[in-house]
């Protein structure tokens, strides 16, 4: 059952980055980064008022992995991969996620004492290569692979390594705080952190003129790929340990070529195929570790 749970919030989260660069052509990023996370934050209120009593029981120390969480594993990569996905592609994003788990399995190692298996580092080898040849439909070469859009890229890399830091600090605190409750303290502790810059220069008269496919695309990112995913993710991560659910995460690219292929026409070709068998040959292997 946790994997079901973790399948489906990255079924979710791989279906965001196209979402996303949907909605920045009609929202500036700041403004995009802002409605996404109040709408989320929304979403929460009544679970905030309902575990209020448990969460003013939390200890000092698991209030400090929650800010750590909201603001560095949500907050920052939130903005690094809304102004990554502006300068690069959703299919780059797809890709440069698989730094996630690459990362959730380095420092779960290193910070929780998590054994590193020889099917975990299979399973993320054959999760690296499936989302790579999606990504780049084929071998990318050896020159000129970044050479357009390289610094959004990077703020992709960087975007995919932050979002470990929410797995690995969150999972001590979930030892000892309920999931829903964790989810929600760091999702209001996020919009707070996002609010606290993105209010100066918002530009309002955009709203007013955003068509409508990207007021559904923001609602979409508040509602699934904000509210829902994160809810399925911390509940499994009880359950489950961090190097475990971190290769569920190369369903990404394979959700991300499927939503090209049904929203933007794009061709399901070979490397496609080839890339999608590798990714869920890296689940299999993850499951069984």
């Amino acid at each position: 059952m946790p994997y079901i749970l973790v399948a489906l919030a990255n079924i979710l989260g791989g279906s965001t980055y196209v979402f996303t660069a949907h909605a920045v052509k009609g929202f500036p990023e700041k403004d995009l980064m802002l409605l996404r996370m109040f709408f989320c934050a929304l979403l929460f209120v009544p679970f905030l008022w309902r575990g209020r009593r448990r969460l003013a029981k939390a200890s000092r120390g698991d209030w400090a992995r929650m800010f750590a969480v909201g603001l560095l594993g949500y907050a920052l990569p939130l903005t690094l991969g809304t102004y990554g996905v502006k300068l690069s592609t959703a299919t780059n994003a797809s890709l440069l996620v698989g730094m996630e788990p690459v990362a959730i399995v380095l420092l779960s190692a290193f910070f929780l004492g998590e054994r590193l298996t020889g099917l975990k580092v299979l399973s993320l080898v054959l999760g690296l290569t499936g989302a790579m040849l999606i990504a780049f439909q084929g071998l990318p070469a050896a020159v000129g692979v970044f050479t357009d859009r390289l610094k959004g890229d990077l703020i992709l890399t960087g975007h995919g390594c932050c979002w470990a830091l929410y797995s690995v600090i969150g999972k001590a605190a979930l030892k000892r705080v309920d999931p829903v409750d964790f989810t929600v303290a760091t999702t209001v502790i996020a919009f707070l952190g996002v609010a606290s810059w993105a209010c100066t220069g918002l530009s309002l008269s955009s709203w007013a003129m955003a068509p409508a496919s990207a007021w559904l695309s923001m609602l979409y990112l508040a509602a699934a790929g904000g509210f829902l995913a994160t809810m399925l993710w911390n509940v499994a991560l009880v359950k489950v340990e961090a190097t475990s659910v971190a290769n569920f995460i190369f369903l990404q690219p394979v959700v991300g070529v499927a939503f090209g292929v049904y929203l933007q026409g794009d061709a399901f070709t070979g490397w496609s195929m080839a890339g999608g068998a590798l990714v869920l040959s890296g689940m299999w292997a993850a499951t069984r570790a």
